[in-house]
């Protein structure tokens, strides 16, 4: 049996390569005579190539960025611009087509590029914290941290009490994991500006995320007395009471959240799931199912009406919340499991190992969804779920950045 799904998936990771590879290696080869040209100044054939290249490999973003570099040459700014745009259009983080972009804008003298605007803001008045942290929130967008840090510590090194920079420090930390610096930087925003309501509720997510429930539960109160009427404040306050043990409490928030919105994807998820825990499955069958009504690609939603059914016995039906869970979210690991276990219940034990065999390679890189809340592992009593691995699979998805980015900080300190 192992032999046969070894077998199956070796097939199909040469097919996938060999295709990938037979491609990519028209398209380069385009892309080199495209670069000889180039570097030759035969221009118009290197837009030959290139756009050969393209045809072959319509989402290459590289190759859109070279073309616009050789219509600036040409000065054809027009096509330069529309070549810049498709590359980001591809790529949204990627940043050196941004700044090409910048540049075909200030020549043609049409700066409506945002990233042209934040940074003629910054260069106009270095001092202007506004303009740095619009830029700064720009950059994190394009989820380079590194110049979005760099933004945010100008502001601080020259305005110091400004809770605005603190703040959206506090949300960079938190965009890379590492909570441990967002607390105190939401904390030093609110120290400044008490009023902070933004900085309340993003604190509240931040000690939700770090298990400190009665300190969320604190934060996230402050901000709905700031706030009164915000939606995603209730879902959060449900969230926490729900976490904390409180049912009736945490129903109550839920259903503000859905007074204000009818259609709170989040909202109906956490009635589905209280109702679950609770033992009340056709009121979590229809909670969930309206979460899938306005949102079909909510894979906790699918994920948690399998496991309904699955304790029904409804085991086809089961299979395929699973299967939509799996075309939503390949990760999802708990998916591959219960599928596994439902595939058993059927009979059908050679598909049944083959599940269990891909869940057992998700597990094994840390690579797994995360079930949002305790209840999934209660109610499908999934193997393996432990404290360990969820904290590692949380830190797991920043991980290489955070490392980035405090190798990079590390290497400023040595060098100022």
């Amino acid at each position: 049996m192992i032999l046969r799904f070894l077998k199956r998936y070796n097939f199909l990771f040469v097919v996938v390569i060999v295709g990938v590879a037979i491609s990519c290696d028209n398209a380069q080869n385009h892309i080199g005579l495209g670069d000889k040209f180039a570097i030759e100044g035969k221009l118009d054939k290197a837009i030959e190539e290139y756009k050969l290249a393209v045809d072959l490999d319509t989402n290459a973003a590289e190759i859109r960025c070279k073309l616009g570099d050789i219509y600036f040459k040409k000065q054809m700014l027009d096509q330069a611009a529309k070549e810049y745009r498709k590359a980001i259009d591809l790529k949204p983080d990627y940043l050196d087509a941004h700044m090409k972009l910048s540049e075909v804008f200030t020549k043609i003298g049409v700066p409506d590029d945002k990233l042209t605007l934040y940074t003629a803001a910054v260069e106009s008045d270095p001092k202007d914290s506004n303009a740095r942290i619009r830029l700064g929130i720009y950059y994190q967008q394009l989820r380079r941290m590194d110049l979005a840090f760099e933004q945010y510590k100008k502001v601080l090194e020259y305005d110091p009490y400004n809770p605005s920079a603190h703040y959206n420090l506090g949300v960079a930390y938190q965009d890379l994991n590492l909570l441990e610096k967002a607390v105190p930087a939401y904390e030093r925003s609110i120290e400044l500006k008490p009023a902070y309501e933004k900085a309340h509720y993003n604190l509240g997510i931040a000690y939700i995320a770090l298990d400190k429930y009665d300190k969320a539960l604190k934060e996230l109160k402050t901000a709905d007395d700031l706030n009164l009427g915000n939606v995603d404040t209730y879902c959060n306050l449900g969230l926490v009471y729900y976490l904390k043990g409180m049912m009736d409490e945490a129903v109550n928030s839920i259903r503000k959240a859905l007074e204000i919105d009818p259609e709170k994807a989040d909202a109906h998820y956490y009635l589905g799931v209280i109702s679950a825990s609770g033992n009340k499955y056709n009121e979590a069958i229809e909670a969930f199912k309206k979460v899938i009504a306005v949102d079909s690609n909510y894979a906790d939603a699918h994920f948690d009406l399998g496991t309904i059914y699955h304790k029904q016995e409804l085991f086809k039906e089961a299979i395929e919340e699973y299967d939509r869970v799996i075309q939503i979210d390949r990760g999802y690991a708990d998916a591959y499991y219960n599928k596994s276990a439902a595939l058993e219940k059927l009979g059908d034990a050679p598909a049944a190992h083959d599940e269990f065999e891909k869940y057992r390679m998700i597990r094994k890189t840390a690579g797994g969804s995360p079930s949002l809340l305790e209840f999934d592992a209660k109610l499908t009593g999934a193997a393996e779920k432990d404290d360990a691995f969820q904290k590692h699979k949380i830190a797991a998805e920043a991980m290489e950045e955070a490392k980035a980015f405090e190798q990079k900080e590390k290497a400023a300190g040595a060098h100022n």
